[in-house]
């Protein structure tokens, strides 16, 4: 990730490449994600996003450099692709959140948990959601298990 983020593709792309043979899952998957992302960024400064997962991937590169605007729009795009993409709603809920749209937040993760319950534990489990939760109580009510 600090390869990533220091715009370092064509190495971060080598590291994203190993983790995604790893034995977790979830984190292969993400590795999958940003690797796509570093791929595009190295073969073309042309964007052609076609599909969901394209649209997912840039929305989540535009979120980690804090373009939620930019974020929100792409990943409104793969949920349209993708109506059932619980980890879409996991991380539409995530930017809305940090865009300042606890409602948004609290939503689009009660959809992502009603998908796929584990959502639940991985919101609890990650410091950005936490740190949301402080700031939106029905947040914080929806990590704790009181949906309403």
């Amino acid at each position: 990730m600090q390869l990533f983020g220091q715009r370092n593709y064509t190495d971060a792309s080598e590291r994203f490449r190993e983790v995604a043979t790893g034995p977790d899952s979830q984190v292969a998957d993400k590795a999958r994600s940003y690797l796509q992302i570093c791929e595009r960024k190295i073969g073309s400064s042309d964007l052609q996003l076609r599909t969901a997962d394209d649209h997912f991937n840039y929305g989540v590169e535009r979120m980690n450099a804090r373009d939620l605007a930019n974020s929100r729009i792409h990943l409104e795009r793969a949920l349209i692709m993708e109506p059932e993409g619980d980890h879409i709603l996991y991380t539409l809920a995530l930017c809305s959140g940090l865009a300042g749209d606890g409602n948004g937040a609290c939503e689009n993760l009660k959809r992502a948990i009603a998908l796929e319950p584990r959502n639940r534990i991985m919101a609890r489990q990650d410091a950005e959601f936490l740190a949301l939760a402080g700031q939106f109580p029905a947040l914080r009510a929806l990590l704790a298990g009181n949906d309403f």
